[in-house]
């Protein structure tokens, strides 16, 4: 009996410091979708957004030519043929050096033509205007109305040389030769080589019957214009007369 009481006073001591101990909580059952902190790397905890690419630019480095190779132009915008830059537009002295080596009339007219284009252009446009309408009288055989506008034109512009070959051209049309001459003298003053002017002006001394000085008139034009019409008849009419006459 005593052994029994004995083993039951040292259990119940054992039982009772088994029983006072607090048992351990229940370990819960980790989130699947949880992480664990201490699992993370420092670094990579708080990502630096500026360190972070642009959406959409991912790792793939843009394209370029293969390196030693130089970069090819698009489709759209092909390398052209370089172009020489165009020519500026031939003087009148050029223009007029071309006429004296004329190889036919056909060349020839073509170069009268814009000389005469540039000869009836003056720096004052209201000048332009009113020649362009004396000519456009004359194409209307209203004589009288283009004179009167080319006399005009040369008090308001008198160093335009083409106003005064149309008013020359006028005068002897109405057989006023004395302003005719004049005129005409006016005109070789401002623009030596006009070759129709130098036409008109032999005829006019042909009409004075100053046979040496038309001749002469006649030689300049033909030598500025070979083709310019009706001088080289006149010039071999006026020659028998003048130069023959001493043979």
């Amino acid at each position: 009996m005593r052994q029994m009481l004995l083993s039951f006073v040292l259990v119940v001591p054992i039982a009772s410091a088994a029983w006072a101990q607090p048992s351990p909580a229940p370990r819960s059952q980790p989130d699947a979708g949880a992480v664990d902190p201490h699992q993370i790397p420092p670094q990579e905890q708080v990502p630096d957004l500026q360190l972070l690419p642009p959406p959409g630019l991912g790792d793939v480095p843009p394209k370029g030519p293969p390196e030693g190779r130089p970069a090819q132009p698009p489709q759209n915008q092909a390398a052209r043929p370089n172009r020489p830059p165009p020519k500026p537009p031939e003087t009148d002295e050029q223009l007029l050096a071309k006429l004296a080596k004329a190889p036919d009339q056909r060349g020839a007219r073509a170069i009268e033509r814009e000389l005469k284009a540039r000869w009836a252009h003056s720096e004052s446009p209201s000048a332009s205007l009113l020649l362009k309408r004396a000519d456009q009288a004359m194409e209307a055989h209203d004589f009288d109305t283009a004179r009167e506008i080319a006399q005009k034109l040369t008090t308001i512009a008198p160093n335009f040389a083409e106003a005064w070959h149309r008013r020359a051209t006028l005068a002897a049309q109405k057989d006023d030769y004395e302003d005719a001459l004049t005129s005409l003298r006016h005109t070789l003053a401002l623009q030596p080589k006009n070759f129709a002017a130098l036409a008109e002006l032999g005829s006019m001394l042909e009409e004075y019957n100053d046979k040496p000085h038309a001749l002469d008139a006649y030689r300049q034009a033909k030598a500025i214009n070979p083709f310019i019409d009706g001088v080289e008849d006149r010039i071999r009419e006026l020659t028998k007369s003048v130069e023959g006459q001493g043979i």
